[in-house]
């Protein structure tokens, strides 16, 4: 039976900007071995203004919009990627330089930074989740109930019950079938790469 683990909001913590140009709400994360880098981090943060992300070489990342009238992200190779739906999803290297632009007014938005070389996450999202099965082949499965509650079901143990802007950390989790019940939900898995962890 895998463990598990639920982490409520006064367990974030609040930190500034790379940039100095706001501040983001750690909800979890995990260093590199004798460094003070983390190897993954999950974070929400509210942006007010238009603005240069703050740079992270070296680390890829899922940004997800949780609320608000939206965001545009423009990369320096001049791509560019709108974010109009809560949960829409966008993924780019933390190196790219990147520009945001709102669209009326703030938004708040969910990240998953990973360590490239080090380990990988994915980032899926289920929107009000009937016994909607969950992907389970990573190392660490980890799922954010965003404005309700979640039931996770499985047969090794009794249903987890995750409150609304709750996270829950599953350490090794068996790849036996999974399933969430409840409104909306961010799961990611991290996966290390060969024998790091």
């Amino acid at each position: 039976m895998s463990d598990y683990q639920i982490y409520p909001p006064d367990s974030f913590r609040s930190m500034p900007w790379r940039n100095g140009l706001g501040s983001t709400i750690e909800l979890l994360a995990e260093y590199l071995p004798q460094s003070t880098d983390f190897a993954w981090r999950l974070s929400m943060a509210d942006v007010v203004s238009d603005g240069r992300f703050s740079d992270f070489s070296g680390y890829d990342r899922t940004l997800l919009l949780l609320q608000g009238e939206g965001i545009t992200l423009k990369y320096g190779n001049g791509q560019c990627e709108r974010l109009l739906e809560p949960l829409q999803a966008a993924r780019f290297d933390g190196e790219v330089e990147t520009e945001a632009s709102l669209h009326a007014g703030p938004i708040k938005d969910f990240n998953v930074m990973a360590r490239r070389g080090f380990c990988s996450a994915s980032v899926n999202t289920r929107h009000h989740a009937t016994d909607a099965e969950i992907p389970v082949d990573g190392d660490i499965l980890l799922i954010y109930a965003v404005d309700g509650s979640i039931s996770i079901k499985s047969r090794s143990w009794l249903p987890i019950t995750i409150e609304s802007n709750h996270l829950c950390r599953i350490n090794n989790p068996s790849a036996e079938k999974m399933t969430a019940s409840g409104t909306s939900l961010i799961v990611i898995q991290i996966t290390y790469l060969g024998d790091k962890h």
